[in-house]
C-alpha cells in the first residue's frame, strides 16, 4: 500500500534499476547507557533477528508490480541496517543510471 501511494498512480519502472534500503531499528529501551554510547560512536550494531536479507527479500517481493514488474530488474542494492532513536525503513529505487 505504501509503495503504491508512493508512486502516485505510475507504471512500474521498467529496465535496469537500482534500489536503498535504509533499515533503523528502535533501540531497545534495555539498552544499558553504555551500550547507547556505543551505539553512538557507531560500535554497536543491530544482529539480532530479522535477518537482513529475509527483510530485504519481504520488501522486494511486496513491490513487485507496483514499483516495478519484478524484483529481478534490481541490478545494483545497497542495504543498511542500524540502530536509531526510533524504528522505520526508508526504501528508494530509481532506473539505473539516473
Amino acid at each position: 500500500m505504501l509503495a503504491a501511494n508512493a508512486m502516485r498512480g505510475f507504471a512500474p519502472f521498467e529496465g535496469p534499476l537500482d534500489a536503498t534500503f535504509h533499515i533503523n531499528v528502535a533501540i531497545p529501551k534495555s539498552f544499558t547507557r553504555q551500550q547507547r554510547i556505543l551505539i553512538e560512536e557507531g560500535k554497536l550494531f543491530p544482529t539480532s533477528k530479522p535477518d537482513l536479507d529475509n527483510i530485504v527479500k519481504l520488501l522486494c517481493d511486496a513491490m513487485n508490480g507496483v514499483v516495478y514488474g519484478d524484483d529481478k530488474q534490481i541490478v545494483d542494492l545497497y542495504v543498511c541496517k542500524k540502530y536509531a532513536q526510533h524504528g522505520s525503513t526508508t526504501v528508494m529505487v530509481s532506473i539505473k543510471g539516473t
